[in-house]
C-alpha cells in the first residue's frame, strides 16, 4: 500500500510540474531578456536623479527581467 501511495504521489508531482511549468513551442531568447535588462540598469544608473529614483527604477528593471523570463 505504501509503494502505490508512493507511486501515484510521485506521478501527481510529476504531472502537475508539466501542467504549471509548460513547453513553449516557439524558442525564448533569454539573451534577448538579459541584454534589456542591462540596458536598462546602465540607462537607471546614468540618470541624474536622486537614489529614491534610481532605486526605483532598478527595481522596475529587475521586474521586467523576470517578466520578461517568465513570459509573463
Amino acid at each position: 500500500m505504501k509503494k502505490a501511495c508512493f507511486f501515484a504521489l510521485a506521478g501527481l508531482i510529476l504531472f502537475s510540474s508539466v501542467l504549471f511549468f509548460p513547453l513553449s513551442l516557439s524558442a525564448h531568447d533569454v539573451n534577448e531578456c538579459y541584454r534589456d535588462h542591462a540596458a536598462c540598469r546602465e540607462r537607471a544608473l546614468a540618470m541624474d536623479a536622486p537614489w529614491t529614483k534610481i532605486a526605483i527604477l532598478l527595481t522596475v528593471c529587475d521586474v521586467g527581467l523576470g517578466k520578461c523570463i517568465l513570459k509573463v
